[in-house]
């Protein structure tokens, strides 16, 4: 019986530690389950958050691409377009309508000035049939000595227009040369009076440089130019001076007196929103006065002598001397001066007046082998 019941534990005892194991492996098993099953909900809900983020992206794309669509027909909207293009077209039709309009009044203007020009002519010429049929004059000829005189008058007028650039002598010389021919009363000069006439036409519209009112104009920039005289200042009052650094109580307070008054003096604070021409003393002053005058003659002689690359050059340098030195409200002053300086044009295009002496000359040779064969 004690060997029976020996045994039972015995076998009770193997039962036991075999339950515990069993329990063991089941306890670790569970464990490994529990924690796979941990990481798993955790890339689950790192999934998830990362998929939240891309939808919440996606969204926003979708939205910014349903403002595009939105705005994209604004832009590129076909009628729109259209509409446009047809606006313009009507602009470019009225305004081509209105030109063509005032292209006919000019033709107009233009048909009308020759009709009354010619009829003026024929009436000229029936004038001077009058006049050479009741004056009792032999006519003239083309190779009349006294012709000279015009021919001389005309070839002034175009030496005088091409060397001096003297429009008004020039012009005189023609008006001249037609009074000439006025008296003479001949059939066969009219056609040199109407040249003449062109050939004053073309020099009235002809403008050259006014160079006495450019010169006074550079007269008065100088003039502007000049320095004020200073007004005298009176003489600065004197402090009462203070007590010497030897009498002071305190020697460690003189020599902090002594530091802040040398800093004082050592260091000056000036403002600089004012010109630099404000800044300057009365000899530097009339040192840039002398400068810019010698600028304005050598300005002046350029323009006597009708140099205008030369002539502009040099304005362009003042311009910018006077912009170095000068506030913008003193430069306001000088404006309209020097840019009607700026504007001047020393050499204008000029108009050929030789045709009414070509035209002399032509009529001259051409009726003079007919002369000789009637003598």
């Amino acid at each position: 019986m004690s060997e029976a019941f020996s045994n039972n534990k015995k076998i009770l005892s193997n039962e036991q530690k075999l339950l515990k194991k069993l329990k063991r492996r089941t306890r670790f098993t569970q464990f490994l389950a529990w924690l796979a099953l941990f990481f798993t909900a955790i890339g689950i809900a790192a999934g998830y958050s990362n998929w939240l983020r891309i939808h919440e992206r996606s969204k926003d794309n979708r939205a910014e691409i349903a403002q595009i669509n939105k705005v994209i027909p604004q832009y590129a909207y076909k009628d729109q377009v259209t509409k446009l293009q047809h606006d313009v077209n009507t602009n470019l039709t009225k305004n081509m309508e209105h030109l063509q309009g005032a292209l006919s009044q000019l033709q107009n203007i233009q048909d009308s000035t020759q009709h009354i020009a010619d009829s003026v002519y024929s009436q000229v010429k029936t004038l001077t049939l009058v006049q050479e049929k009741n004056t009792g004059v032999p006519p003239a000829t083309l190779q009349d000595w006294s012709l000279n005189e015009v021919r001389f008058l005309l070839h002034t007028a175009h030496q005088t227009l091409r060397l001096k650039s003297d429009r008004v002598g020039a012009l005189s010389a023609l008006n001249a040369a037609d009074t000439l021919l006025i008296k003479r009363g001949s059939i066969k000069l009219l056609p040199l009076r109407k040249q003449i006439s062109k050939d004053i036409a073309s020099l009235t519209q002809y403008m050259p440089p006014n160079i006495d009112a450019l010169s006074q104009q550079i007269d008065q920039l100088v003039d502007q130019l000049k320095p004020e005289k200073a007004t005298p200042q009176p003489p600065p009052i004197k402090e009462p001076s203070q007590q010497p650094a030897k009498y002071s109580t305190n020697n460690k307070e003189s020599l902090v007196n002594r530091v802040k008054k040398s800093f004082n003096d050592a260091v000056t604070i000036r403002k600089f929103d004012k010109s630099l021409h404000d800044e300057m003393s009365d000899e530097t002053k009339k040192s840039l006065f002398h400068l810019l005058s010698l600028r304005f003659e050598t300005l002046r002689l350029l323009l006597l002598q009708g140099r205008n690359s030369s002539y502009h050059s040099q304005l362009r340098r003042i311009e910018e001397l006077l912009q170095s030195y000068y506030s913008a409200e003193k430069l306001a002053r000088f404006k309209a001066a020097l840019e009607t300086l700026a504007k001047a044009d020393l050499n204008p295009a000029k108009p050929d007046i030789s045709g009414s002496l070509s035209l002399l000359e032509s009529l001259s040779h051409s009726k003079q082998p007919a002369t000789k064969k009637s003598q």
